[in-house]
């Protein structure tokens, strides 16, 4: 699914929510509060703890990685009110760093080695996903919104990839045969789960007219990869904040 596509999806679910407020007798359309909005997420695929293997952090960026979307809230009263919506999440990463006895699997002269890295490693993520959250909301009275709630996304374009170099791997664990690596690479894209869920939390502000600046964070509770994948040996969770700018309708 590109971004053309998503955008004619987000057309015709803001159409479906439209005519239903009108249609209906029982729901006023004052209620109803429809908004469109694009971000940019910051963040990353990390453990919840720092591993002992990982020495240091040489380098980050979150590389290019957008959302955008649509968001329908229901006011129940002056201050509360529950909200949904779709949107897409570009989730990237490109990290940099320095590691020892990093367990991972690597490829080496078209061969696939298992064991205990030392050395610098690589990691490129351009995960993109598709994400619904659903929230409470509370509205206070100099026009702000706190949401919280929870989310679940489908992952539509994976990718994780990345290298090792300048060091040597043990085959199994840290005990097994030492191999010298100058460069090999990993490509893990079809290892992660195709679904996320996770904690939903976020701030929007009124600023001019119908335009609101927004921060929201998405906080993984489901690992990235399986129990059963051995690439890498600690959990990883998608934790991204989003910053950006909605439009009310």
């Amino acid at each position: 699914m590109n971004m053309r596509r998503f955008l004619i999806v987000l057309m015709i679910f803001f159409r479906a929510n439209l005519a239903f407020a009108q249609e209906t007798t029982k729901v006023k359309f004052s209620r109803l509060e429809h908004i469109f909005f694009i971000g940019y997420n910051i963040g990353g695929l990390a453990p919840v703890s720092f591993p002992e293997n990982i020495r240091a952090i040489d380098s980050y960026s979150p590389g290019f990685s957008p959302a955008v979307g649509y968001e329908v809230i229901f006011k129940l009263n002056k201050h509360w009110g529950i909200g949904t919506g779709l949107r897409m999440d570009g989730k990237g990463m490109s990290v940099k760093d320095s590691v020892q006895y990093f367990h991972t699997q690597v490829s080496v002269d078209d061969a696939s080695v298992e064991g205990d890295f030392s050395g610098t490693n690589t990691t490129n993520v351009k995960n993109l996903y598709v994400s619904l959250p659903l929230y409470a909301v509370y509205l206070t009275n100099n026009h702000w919104k706190i949401k919280l709630g929870f989310y679940a996304a489908r992952l539509i374009r994976p990718s994780f990839s990345g290298s090792v170099s300048d060091g040597y791997l043990r085959k199994g664990d840290s005990l097994g045969e030492k191999i010298t690596i100058t460069s090999a690479t990993f490509n893990f894209d079809e290892k992660q789960r195709k679904t996320d869920i996770g904690i939903f939390a976020g701030g929007e502000k009124l600023v001019y007219k119908n335009f609101s600046v927004k921060a929201d964070l998405q906080w993984g509770l489901r690992p990235v990869f399986p129990d059963s994948f051995n690439g890498i040996s600690f959990n990883m969770y998608n934790i991204f904040a989003t910053l950006g700018i909605s439009y009310r309708l």
